[in-house]
């Protein structure tokens, strides 16, 4: 059997970090008693630790003399080494602490493109008065996006909140209503009744984009009508949900769009007595909350909805403007 002593690499990974840094505090300060009141801790649980150190490299690191402590040779030769380490150290917390706060200082959210353009923007904006250090990346989409690649802080989502790992609540609602260009309107007459959109030009989506808004069996009776019908006779079937404004703007058609939205792009609205409420949620992951910039952030938007809730569900005109 060998009786050679353990490599010094294994005694160093058997040796707690920490031991080290108190080691290094103590030979900084040149006493114990200083060293224990930096630290916070008592003078014989510090010596208790250090004669634990010492225990673990198989070597003293120090004497006590009268004005304080002296080094040994291998104390002396630790401490260049934990300077080193110390500084590398430091280097590390400070990178890390950079990094952390540039991506707390960031808002990712997001949201639909109505939502986005007409009542989100003008509100990031407000913030970003207050607040310039803070920015924003806001991913304008209807659809259901991975929360693993876009780590977002904030989803403002109308409809089906889901079921994925997302937590929050119902923070108001939505109203959508049947909604055309008046150029198209005065090239025909507008519908009276739900019955007669067969007649006309429908923008509707392509199946696949129905995806991103309630299921099937939990939309309300004007949304399920009208997909229906679209889906069977529509002019036009467009690839994104924000398309559609645009679509009717153009003239191409009626299309089913949020109410408040579609006001402000200055489209008409046909048959206003048929309209469908749809929900709208401020979701976001729980460990969210950690970041005091996104939960500040969330506050704000709940606040926001609140003051605006008469605007959202179609019955008021104007947004409020409040400052």
């Amino acid at each position: 059997m060998s009786t050679n002593p353990a490599p010094a690499a294994t005694l160093m990974d058997c040796t707690n970090w920490d031991l080290f840094r108190l080691f290094f505090v103590v030979a900084s300060c040149g006493s114990m008693n200083r060293a224990a009141v930096q630290l916070g801790i008592s003078q014989p649980t510090l010596s208790r630790r250090l004669v634990e150190l010492e225990r673990s490299l198989g070597a003293p690191l120090f004497f006590r003399n009268p004005s304080g402590i002296v080094l040994t040779q291998e104390g002396e030769a630790l401490r260049r080494s934990a300077s080193a380490m110390m500084a590398a150290f430091d280097d590390f917390q400070r990178e890390v602490h950079e990094h952390i706060g540039a991506r707390s200082t960031v808002i990712k959210l997001s949201a639909s493109e109505g939502m986005t353009k007409h009542w989100l923007l003008p509100r990031l904006k407000r913030l970003r008065d207050a607040n310039d250090r803070l920015m924003f990346e806001v991913h304008s989409t209807a659809s259901r996006q991975s929360l693993d690649e876009s780590d977002l802080d904030l989803v403002i989502r109308i409809g089906d909140p889901g079921d994925d790992e997302l937590i929050g609540k119902r923070v108001g609602e939505i109203a959508f209503g049947l909604y055309a260009s008046p150029a198209y309107l005065q090239s025909r007459p507008p519908p009276r009744a739900i019955d007669q959109l067969n007649g006309h030009a429908l923008i509707g989506l392509i199946a696949n984009d129905l995806r991103s808004g309630p299921a099937a069996d939990e939309r309300p009776p004007l949304m399920s009508r009208f997909h229906s019908i679209a889906a069977a006779s529509a002019g036009i079937k467009l690839s994104q949900v924000g398309s559609e404004v645009a679509a009717a703007s153009a003239g191409l058609g009626l299309a089913l769009l949020a109410v408040p939205f579609a006001e402000a792009e200055g489209l008409s609205r046909v048959l206003p007595n048929e309209e469908a409420i749809l929900d709208i949620w401020l979701l976001h992951r729980r460990e969210t909350e950690r970041r005091m910039q996104s939960r500040e952030v969330r506050e704000f938007i709940e606040k926001e909805m609140e003051l605006t809730r008469g605007w959202l569900s179609g019955r008021k005109r104007t947004i409020p403007d409040h400052h």
